[in-house]
């Protein structure tokens, strides 16, 4: 299985991106079934706290998409599973924390901008890769404006480069930084201070938080993956004429 779910007592619960084939990335497949924990999780009423990790010293290298695909509509299919994660970690009564090792790059970077609490050890790397692959990172991008302001948002997407996770604190991605391979014991420590908190309030909190903060809209997200599919498709289709 790409994603491992434990308890870890006190109402904390600790998904592992385990990836496929432990190599640090999630295919589609992979985002279907993190889409079902998450929804299974809003179901469990014990829940106080959700953590997102890594596995070995890796948060999260990507997506990888399906291939060979020509048609939109089988395109818009695939980037829906985005879509699907997002919205199922959007419609959680709690907070969402994510550990960060290693890499977080496309949809680990994503993942983490999204998140209520970003824990990210020294030395973690952070990338919206999708533009040196051609590729615009517009699903990214119809959230990213609420926590990046807007000339960072759209150089970090153009540019495609590495950052830091002391330069991802300044832009508003990561909430702190810890040593090497203590982010998870870290972020451990957070999450059992939330979950002591009334359950209700901190419900009302998170909720209101994020409608305040815009933090996720489906409105935008669904126009990218329209953008995307068509982009897509026209460039499979074209690449297959030259064959």
């Amino acid at each position: 299985m790409a994603i491992d779910l434990e308890d870890a007592n006190d109402g904390i619960r600790v998904l592992t991106l385990a990836g496929t084939d432990r190599s640090g990335y999630l295919d589609t497949p992979a985002l279907h079934e993190l889409t079902e924990r998450l929804q299974g999780l809003a179901t469990d009423a014990g829940l106080r706290v959700l953590l997102i990790r890594g596995n070995e010293g890796m948060f999260c290298r990507g997506r990888k998409g399906a291939q060979g695909l020509t048609k939109a509509s089988a395109v818009a299919e695939d980037l829906n599973a985005i879509l699907q994660v997002n919205a199922a970690m959007d419609a959680l009564a709690v907070p969402v924390l994510c550990a960060l090792e290693g890499e977080a790059f496309g949809f680990g970077f994503g993942l983490t901008a999204q998140s209520d609490y970003a824990v990210a050890a020294e030395g973690t790397l952070l990338s919206l890769p999708e533009m040196s692959h051609g590729l615009p990172p517009l699903i990214v991008l119809s959230y990213l404006f609420r926590f990046v302001p807007y000339k960072r948002a759209i150089e970090l997407a153009v540019s495609s480069r590495q950052i830091g996770p002391q330069e991802a604190m300044a832009a508003g991605i990561v909430t702190e930084i810890v040593p090497k391979g203590e982010a998870v014991a870290r972020a451990l420590a957070v999450a059992r201070q939330l979950a002591g908190f009334d359950a209700g309030s901190l419900a009302a909190l998170r909720k209101f938080a994020r409608y305040a903060a815009g933090a996720h809209s489906a409105h935008l997200a669904e126009h990218a993956v329209s953008i995307m599919s068509v982009l897509l498709s026209e460039r499979a289709q074209a690449s297959a004429h030259k064959q």
